[in-house]
């Protein structure tokens, strides 16, 4: 990884010395265009109730001028970006989740509530709750950490070395079935090289920036996590630490399967393939897909 960015695996010259930015962006359709996705180098989806995703969107090569629309922490927040040990901005959450949030996870929360006014933009051309915007750039000079990320994935020197490439088989699109609209499906795209991400509504859109693209996609399967006494029945919750399950991911024209594991909420994840050895990801941007195991994932 020497000289090359920590979280895409991307050669720079930029000595990249700041810490993460993550942003929680809500993802009904109500909300969408988004504004700033394009330029996260990691995106996690999370199922957060029936039918319904939100994203943690981790910015650190680029950082966008505003992104969002930002909503709330949920618990599994803790264990998907505490591995980077950065900022996270949300617009707050209950009680037990930030309490939670802010004992097991090593990140500066700077929450909406937690920041002076006008750290967040509130775009009075949306409706409430998706008018509020983060602007990274002033939550880093708000933050006293100042250590850039460990790398959170592994990645191959070139994009023909990632494992997917080497030992893939061919496949042009993968439907995640998180529940009404929700539910999203990535395309392969040969002219770009590049996965397209839609929704079950409509292609899946940044504001000012086209449709949602990655070089690599990561459809990562857990179990529901039952721990937390004081979430509602409502409320999806993936055990993602302490754990391990399956994943497929997606890179080129190609899909490899692979399993995940996890020790501690701050650790990161370890991507190896069937038989054990470790999944190279290409260069580039990644969305991760987190799906419930009973959630159907098609691939054609």
């Amino acid at each position: 990884m020497a000289g090359r960015a920590p979280l895409t695996g991307v050669l720079t010259a930029e000595a990249l010395n700041r810490p993460a930015v993550t942003v929680k962006i809500s993802n009904t359709p109500d909300a969408h265009p988004q504004r700033g996705l394009g330029d996260a180098d990691l995106v996690f989806v999370e199922p957060i109730t029936g039918g319904t995703t939100r994203l943690a969107a981790i910015f650190h090569s680029r950082l966008p001028a505003q992104a969002g629309p930002v909503r709330s922490l949920r618990p599994m927040d803790a264990a998907l970006i505490g591995p980077t040990h950065g900022i996270i901005a949300d617009t707050m959450a209950d009680r037990w989740v930030l309490d939670y949030v802010d004992r097991a996870a090593d990140l500066d929360d700077l929450g909406t509530l937690r920041v002076p006014a006008g750290t967040y933009r509130l775009d009075d051309t949306r409706r409430a709750p998706n008018h509020v915007f983060a602007r990274p750039a002033k939550l880093l000079q708000l933050s006293d950490r100042k250590t850039a990320p460990a790398p959170y994935f592994s990645y191959a020197a070139a994009p023909g070395r990632s494992t997917a490439q080497r030992s893939g088989k061919q496949v042009s699109s993968v439907t995640v079935g998180y529940g009404g609209s929700a539910t999203a499906t990535w395309t392969y795209n040969r002219a770009s090289g590049r996965w397209v991400r839609a929704e079950s509504w409509s292609p899946h859109l940044i504001e000012n920036g086209g449709q949602v693209a990655a070089d690599n996609v990561v459809v990562l399967t857990a179990e529901r996590d039952t721990g937390f006494a004081r979430a509602k029945p409502t409320m999806t919750i993936l055990d993602v630490f302490d754990s391990a399950g399956t994943l497929t991911v997606f890179t080129g024209d190609k899909v490899v399967a692979g399993r995940w594991r996890k020790g501690a909420v701050n650790e990161p994840f370890q991507f190896t393939t069937t038989d054990g050895k470790p999944l190279l990801l290409t260069p580039g941007s990644t969305w991760i897909e987190c799906a419930l195991t009973t959630m159907p994932v098609r691939t054609r």
